[in-house]
């Protein structure tokens, strides 16, 4: 298997691939709205998607920690631990008598 980036780098590579896909597609679509599907369409593409990704990317490094807050108010994250919960009697609940 080939060598993994540290664990430092997750976020920086999952931002870095987020802005690459999103910026390919939305460019895509958004030309192909703009000029419909010309010929020469890919080149025009091409050159919009490299000055979206251009900006997408510092975009989505900015405003990641950002959304991420946002989120943390609105929803439980599902990397949360988990609260266990033993049965009444058992070792270690509340009315334990071990």
């Amino acid at each position: 298997m080939p060598r993994k980036l540290p664990a430092r780098a997750y976020q920086t590579v999952f931002s870095a691939l987020m802005a690459l896909f999103m910026s390919f597609l939305m460019s895509g679509a958004i030309t192909a709205i703009n000029v419909g599907i010309p010929s020469g369409f890919f080149g025009i593409w091409m050159h919009a998607w490299g000055y979206a990704f251009s900006i997408a990317l510092p975009v989505i490094l900015i405003v990641a920690p950002i959304v991420r807050r946002l989120t943390g108010l609105l929803a439980e994250s599902p990397l949360a631990p988990v609260p266990v919960i033993k049965p009444q009697g058992q070792p270690g609940s509340l009315d334990s008598t071990h």
